[in-house]
């Protein structure tokens, strides 16, 4: 029983401690937010509001000031009195147990104190913004109006430089300063919302004038001094070079200066009504004519001496192309009587000659204009250069077709020495055969032979001809070459199974007796021999059978028959 009875002693101790606690707590929150008031207090707000009023608003910025007077009034007479009031009342509560109570005012007193704080902070502000804007608006009034004087002297100091923008430049002033004293009246009346709106667009419109004071002089310059100054020159350069008898072909100088004259005028027109960048893109214009007009006289001054110098040069040109031209048709006209020209040779060089009589026909006429002083130097010049290249070109084309026909009467005793050669090449082949008194030669050489003899035929024929064509001949050549050499093969290959097979069955004569295998292959190779006149099957069936009997007896004969001969063996397709 004792035990309990401490125990609900020591909760309510601890019970006790913590209220003290809590309410020693509650009453520090006290003193701070009675600190945060007595600070809000301490703001000269008053003295704000009352330097504010003196400024004498008018309009949104009166309206906007009495809105502040109201939050000033419900600071001072209506929040400090209740957060007082709220405090002293929880000051008072902390004494007592209700700690719920406690923390619910304390919780509305904070909040009350926070919100007018921020009250108190954003009336102080605005009116510091309704002082800064005042204070602006006054100092812009003075700028602007010692603007306008220093714009309305330039006006006049320099009018000159502005030509027929001056009324324009002037009117535009005259806007601004009747703007501006729009704005000083709202800004001395107080009405600053009003005021700034006009202050906005009086600035924009005041750099727009300056910019124009600022651009048009140069453009007008350009206009009235730079341009007629160098349409002038060009005018005086034209006279003088058409008095020296220099000519512009198509182009009409004076259509050309006029044209310039009327867009100048035309853009002084436009810088009247104060439109610098339309005038500047049409003076980027004007200025490109007139460099173009001294290009165009400057150009005809360039050409004249090289014009003159290349004369007797292109003239030699012509004449030495004309003469290699002449040299080449009658080489050519002189080979087309014995040989065939296969690559248009012929007609080729009467197109370059015909190019040579058109290129002389614009260099007789540039010739004519520049002695009756009617040539238009440039042109002349042009001409000059494409006969240049032209010429070169055709004699490059000359030299290419003389030497591609200048070795058609080499190439023709080459081909004739070597018709020769293949005529005495051909019949020492049918010797070499018909030495040999063979019973008879195979169809198929006898039919190589006729071939690779009719085509030594037939070339023959073709080089006897009135007219020769080289390039085919030379065709014929190669081909009967080639059939010439496999001719040789085949009467090698003729000749040695014939003799060697001859050889091998007087061999086997020593077997007949004694091996039937032998004295059958004889027979057999025998008939081959003889008969089908095939003596490579002739000596292949010999051969085969004496290796069985005598092995390596083939080999040994062979070797011994191309000793003997003095000829390397020939190898087969098998070996």
């Amino acid at each position: 029983m004792l035990g309990v009875l401490i125990g609900v002693v020591v909760v309510a101790i601890i019970v006790y401690v913590g209220v003290l606690v809590y309410q020693q707590r509650i009453r520090q929150q006290v003193a701070a937010l009675t600190t945060k008031k007595e600070t809000m207090v301490a703001i000269p707000l008053a003295d704000e509001v009352n330097l504010v009023g003196q400024l004498s608003l008018t309009g949104q910025s009166l309206e906007q000031y009495q809105q502040l007077q109201a939050d000033f009034t419900d600071i001072t007479e209506n929040r400090f009195t209740r957060i007082d009031q709220q405090l002293a009342k929880l000051t008072e509560d902390s004494r007592g147990l209700n700690l719920m109570g406690l923390r619910r005012d304390l919780t509305k007193v904070t909040e009350l104190v926070n919100q007018t704080d921020e009250l108190v902070q954003s009336v102080q502000a605005k009116l510091a913004a309704l002082q800064e804007v005042d204070k602006q608006h006054r100092q812009a009034v003075r700028d602007l109006e010692q603007k306008y004087q220093d714009l309305r002297k330039t006006l006049l100091a320099k009018n000159f430089a502005f030509g027929p923008s001056i009324d324009g430049l002037e009117e535009r002033l005259s806007q601004l300063e009747d703007n501006f004293d729009t704005f000083t009246r709202l800004t001395q009346s107080g009405d600053h919302e009003r005021a700034a709106d006009v202050l906005s667009q009086l600035q924009d419109d005041t750099a727009d004038l300056e910019d124009l004071i600022k651009t048009i002089p140069l453009l007008y310059k350009d206009l009235t001094v730079i341009y007629p100054d160098q349409v002038k020159e060009i005018k005086g350069g034209y006279q003088q070079l058409t008095a020296d008898h220099y000519q512009f072909g198509d182009e009409n100088i004076p259509e050309l200066v006029q044209q310039v004259s009327d867009r100048i005028s035309e853009n002084l027109e436009t810088l009247s009504k104060l439109r610098p960048d339309d005038a500047k893109v049409v003076n980027d214009r004007i200025a490109g004519q007139i460099d173009q007009l001294y290009d165009l006289m400057q150009t005809e001054i360039d050409a004249k001496d090289p014009v003159e110098a290349n004369l007797d040069g292109v003239a030699k040109f012509i004449a030495h192309a004309q003469n290699q031209s002449h040299t080449l048709l009658n080489e050519l006209d002189r080979l087309s009587q014995n040989y065939t020209l296969d690559h248009q040779e012929l007609e080729t060089a009467r197109e370059l000659n015909e190019q040579l009589r058109a290129i002389d026909g614009i260099y007789q006429r540039d010739v004519q204009d520049l002695t009756g002083k009617t040539a238009t130097y440039s042109h002349v010049l042009e001409h000059q250069k494409q006969q240049e290249k032209d010429l070169k070109q055709i004699e490059e084309q000359q030299a290419q077709i003389l030497n591609g026909v200048a070795g058609l009467a080499d190439e023709e005793r080459q081909a004739r020495d070597t018709l020769q050669q293949f005529d005495f090449n051909l019949h020492s082949l049918r010797r070499q055969v018909e030495n040999l008194n063979l019973p008879g030669i195979p169809q198929d050489y006898l039919d190589y032979f006729f071939v690779v003899r009719d085509e030594v035929a037939q070339l023959a024929t073709d080089m006897d001809q009135p007219q020769i064509d080289m390039e085919r001949i030379t065709k014929q050549l190669l081909i009967i070459q080639t059939d010439l050499d496999t001719l040789q093969e085949k009467t090698d290959d003729l000749i040695d199974s014939a003799q060697l097979a001859e050889q091998l069955l007087q061999y086997a004569n020593r077997y007949q007796t004694s091996h039937e295998n032998v004295a059958e292959a004889s027979k057999k190779a025998a008939d081959l021999f003889e008969k089908d006149h095939q003596y490579a099957q002739a000596l292949e069936t010999i051969a085969t059978v004496l290796d069985d009997v005598e092995p390596g007896s083939y080999k040994r004969l062979e070797d011994a028959y191309y000793q003997r001969k003095g000829t390397a063996k020939p190898k087969r397709d098998d070996e």
